[in-house]
């Protein structure tokens, strides 16, 4: 067996700063009442606490890949000490992250979330550009017989600004959208193409290669009694939000978006929680032709690729049962099912997506209710690998 000199050096600075190390993981990564590892504590000695967000994308759309994101949180010395008293007082949290996959799509963007005047006020802001390389299903209102790739290029802008009422738990207010992009096939296709509908043919023609503006502005209610925002265990989240998209407001395209979303979490047990969420997506328009391919929503499931299965109004049932190992650990299944259809009183007939799958939590920063782990799902077509920071929802 041969050893180099380097290695030989390596291995005797691990050994003589092996005490070192072991004082700076305990000072600085180990909570005190269990000694395993808390970011919460290194967090604490920086001005501006963050948290880096490594992941391995798997997503079935776009093909396997790697993002990194760094998720700071910042908040008031007066916060700190409410929250060392174990008062769960909501962050205000900064997000950015770049990513890129093998099918070529790369991404990159920062967010905000706000939760300001002791959380009477919240705000919600992010900033993106994203060149994307996805199969559609679907063109038109109409199925194809086998998918054609799109790039998707472009920047996206999403705010939305909410007002507590009084001192109850709901909240109202505006959102706003705004998204340019290019639309160009990634597909080696001919045009007209004879193996295509005349219609789609039609629709391939009127929307390649030009950018298109959708903006799109509406109103927003929201009933809140979740434990935290990062990653909550108890409580109840209903939301309604209308957007209109009009050429008045810079719009290319005339629609209204709407969804109506509510997760629920339940704790059964001192061991055990539960999970469902229930949500609707639609869209309204005289003439569904007009639209890009990427407006109309789509099953959002773990285990379903992105845009796999579009449709006007689409509706989604999620569970998600948690065993509390320790303190810390956690072990998770989940299942769902979505519907797809052009109208909603089509649903009823719409053949059934269905998921399900399995995975796991660390609690990575206790002080912040901060979690991270993987999940592994299977749709009906094929599986994925999640990783998860935060929320699943």
């Amino acid at each position: 067996m041969r050893f180099s000199l380097s290695a030989l050096g390596g291995l005797a600075v691990a050994l003589l700063s092996a005490p070192a190390m072991a004082s700076l993981y305990h000072d600085y990564s180990a909570a005190p009442e269990d000694a395993e590892v808390d970011t919460g504590n290194f967090l604490d000695r920086w001005s501006l606490p963050f948290i880096p967000v490594p992941k391995i994308i798997t997503e079935p759309a776009v093909g396997t890949g790697l993002a990194l994101g760094l998720v700071f949180f910042e908040e008031s010395e007066e916060q700190k000490a409410e929250r060392s008293d174990g008062s769960l007082v909501p962050e205000n949290i900064t997000i950015g992250g770049l990513a890129f996959t093998s099918n070529g799509s790369r991404g990159y963007g920062v967010g905000h979330l706000g939760f300001w005047k002791d959380d009477t006020i919240r705000y919600k802001g992010f900033l993106a550009y994203s060149d994307f390389n996805i199969d559609f299903y679907s063109l038109a209102g109409m199925p194809i017989n086998r998918p054609i790739g799109f790039n998707i290029k472009g920047p996206a802008v999403i705010q939305e600004l909410q007002m507590r009422i009084s001192d109850s738990r709901w909240l109202i207010g505006a959102k706003q959208v705004y998204r340019k992009v290019k639309l160009t096939l990634t597909d080696d296709l001919s045009l007209p193409n004879a193996a295509l509908a005349d219609p789609i043919n039609r629709y391939l023609d009127n929307h390649l290669g030009d950018s298109a503006v959708t903006s799109g502005l509406g109103i927003t209610a929201e009933f809140d009694s979740l434990d935290t925002p990062i990653d909550p265990q108890e409580g109840y989240n209903y939301s309604v939000r209308y957007l209109v998209y009009d050429k008045t407001i810079g719009s290319d395209y005339d629609y209204a978006s709407y969804q109506l979303k509510g997760t629920n979490y339940w704790k059964l047990t001192p061991a055990w929680d539960l999970g469902v969420r229930l949500q609707y997506d639609g869209i309204a328009v005289d003439d569904e032709t007009v639209l890009p391919a990427y407006i109309a929503p789509s099953i959002d499931l773990r285990g379903i690729p992105a845009a796999r299965y579009q449709g006007n109004a689409v509706a989604v049932a999620e569970a998600e049962l948690t065993w509390k190992i320790t303190p810390r650990w956690r072990v998770k299944t989940f299942a769902g099912a979505g519907r797809a259809a052009d109208q909603f009183n089509e649903l009823g007939d719409a053949e059934a997506a269905n998921s399900l799958g399995g995975g796991f939590r660390y609690m990575v920063a206790e002080r912040y209710g901060f979690n991270m782990g993987i999940d592994v799902a299977r749709g009906p077509e094929e599986s994925a690998v999640y990783i998860q920071a935060g929320s699943t929802w």
